[in-house]
């Protein structure tokens, strides 16, 4: 076949790629290498660039790779001139099998069996449960039958977003369509385009939920956000500061939440889920089911946890070991919480606020004995006292009120709280960059219960 009868049977197909923009791929690099087409000709560039993108989504949607890995590779395989696929085996970001795995799906999107998003799904069940991506995706197919919804074209999300100038309105048009040829979120395109941030996506979501659950209206939501934007904070401190709301003490866990802590829903997991949880209506439990983030036993497994966090049975952050040990492990949830170090059984180790600034290295004993009561356990009042006698700065004394709120509501131990602390103290670093390069994942909600 000439290389113009190749253009001719490829229109279809680049119409489709153009209104789909750079989110799908719809032809193998290597098929219309094999056509005899030059790599020079301006339609073999489109299509390779539109499959990289596609390859490119399907790594990072399903976790194999981060954003910035996929940048990495992109580079190397430019200079290089080989495939994306094979860049990322050089640089032992994925092994061959996930390649393979990759291709599987991509295969099935650019025949168009499956959208890019079940692909991602599919691609992430696979990935857990050794599944070959057909495979996954005949039970992810089960699962949705059952709580189908369809998404309608206009959502709380963009018009938050639009009215609190973080988008514009080419910017979301853009992005409907590539949902509509996809069948992605908006949101997460959004994201993907880098319209906006991971961080204004998190902000914008917790906000609506805020919005939905009767604890704040749009008006404040849309304060608040405008605020997140201007100093990339998270949206439950931006409420906080506004005094438009403050998350009520409370034994309580999320599912996404617990998800987190175990260590298998990443950023990017949790910004798709609460989107469609808010835009579809459904229970989150069956989000992570139909995403392929767990199985019927895990979430079983998730739910007993909650309760017992609930019952005060077991704290938040013990929670999470046992999950991610009970599916790790394959064991039993009862099993897993039995087998952690140390028992819940034993005492927990308590630290008072007025010890949490001590051991962290913020405040001398000497003054602090001087300058609060042994009895005072209140976070709040112990804070005054330190500040009002100069010897910690008001920003330390925020990390310090943000450290113990978590330690308070469970989501840190009392070793954790004390070495996160003194990490913010001896590399001048903020509370969440401290606590991701320790590697624990808490919620910013619990942060600002201070008593």
């Amino acid at each position: 076949m000439n290389s113009s009868r190749i253009k001719h049977s490829l229109v279809p197909i680049y119409r489709r790629s153009v209104r789909a923009l750079p989110i799908i791929g719809t032809l193998h690099k290597e098929q219309y290498i094999a056509s005899g087409s030059p790599t020079t000709d301006p339609l073999y560039k489109m299509v390779e660039k539109q499959a990289t993108e596609t390859a490119g989504t399907l790594f990072v949607g399903a976790g194999f790779i981060t954003p910035g890995q996929l940048e990495e590779a992109k580079k190397t395989a430019d200079s290089l001139s080989v495939p994306l696929e094979r860049a990322l085996v050089m640089l032992k970001m994925v092994s061959d099998d996930s390649v393979g795995k990759v291709q599987e799906a991509d295969e099935m999107v650019s025949g168009g069996v499956i959208s890019v998003d079940m692909a991602v799904r599919a691609l992430r069940l696979a990935r857990q449960h050794s599944m070959k991506v057909k495979d996954a995706v005949g039970v992810l197919g089960d699962i949705h039958k059952k709580t189908g919804r369809v998404q309608t074209i206009t959502t709380p999300l963009t018009e938050l977003l639009l009215s609190a100038n973080m988008v514009t309105g080419e910017q979301v048009g853009r992005a409907i369509q590539q949902a509509q040829d996809t069948g992605m979120q908006t949101g997460r395109i959004l994201v993907l385009n880098r319209d906006v941030s991971s961080w204004m996506m998190t902000a914008a979501l917790n906000a609506l939920i805020l919005v939905r659950d009767g604890k704040i209206d749009k008006d404040q939501a849309q304060k608040a956000l405008s605020t997140v934007g201007h100093r990339r904070i998270s949206i439950e401190q931006a409420l906080f500061e506004l005094g438009l709301y403050v998350e009520k003490e409370g034994k309580t866990i999320k599912l996404g939440e617990l998800a987190a802590l175990a260590g298998f829903l990443s950023d990017s997991d949790m910004l798709e889920c609460l989107e469609i949880e808010l835009v579809k209506e459904k229970q989150f439990g069956q989000i992570l089911l139909e995403q392929g983030i767990v199985t019927h036993e895990l979430l079983e497994a998730a739910i007993v946890l909650q309760d017992m966090v609930a019952n005060d049975s077991i704290r938040a952050f013990q929670a999470g070991q046992a999950l991610r040990r009970a599916r790790d492990n394959q064991v039993s949830v009862y099993q897993a919480v039995a087998e952690l170090d140390p028992p819940v059984q034993a005492p927990q180790k308590h630290i008072s606020p007025s010890e949490l600034l001590v051991q962290s290295g913020l405040v001398d004993q000497d003054k602090m004995n001087e300058l609060v009561p042994e009895e005072l356990d209140s976070s709040i009042k112990v804070g005054k006292k330190v500040l009002a006698a100069g010897v910690i700065s008001e920003s330390f004394l925020y990390l310090a009120l943000r450290t113990y709120s978590l330690f308070k509501q469970g989501y840190l131990s009392a070793d954790q709280a004390t070495a996160a602390l003194a990490k913010c103290r001896e590399d001048k670093v903020s509370l969440d960059e401290a606590l991701s390069q320790l590697g624990w994942i808490v919620p910013a909600r619990m942060q600002w219960v201070w008593t």
